[in-house]
């Protein structure tokens, strides 16, 4: 089993990938790089300034195109200005969605 050294029930994984996200109620679609992923939650950048609290769809495309999109709907917990006008967002994964969905 992996050690890790802080308290998470998943161990967090490197993920950097393009990602796309859309806001449900207005279907505007923003765009973004995960920076890393676990089975409950995901880190990403992004230059739109997103609220905690707020629910998003999001499609992870992986650097290996045999690789499925990871598509989810997402509940931002945090978001964090880092520089150059970029923000760090973190969620939780509500739910995993078929290619189709």
């Amino acid at each position: 089993m992996l050690e890790t050294s802080d308290n998470r029930k998943f161990v967090r994984m490197g993920a950097e990938c393009a990602l796309t996200f859309i806001h449900p109620n207005s279907q505007q679609i923003g765009h973004g790089n995960s920076i890393n992923l676990s089975a409950a939650g995901i880190l990403f950048k992004t230059n739109e300034k997103l609220v905690a609290g707020s629910a998003l769809d999001i499609s992870v495309k992986p650097v290996n195109p045999i690789t499925p999109p990871l598509n989810a709907l997402i509940e931002i917990v945090r978001v964090v200005a880092i520089q150059n006008g970029e923000y760090e967002v973190a969620a939780t994964i509500e739910g995993i969605k078929g290619e189709s969905e």
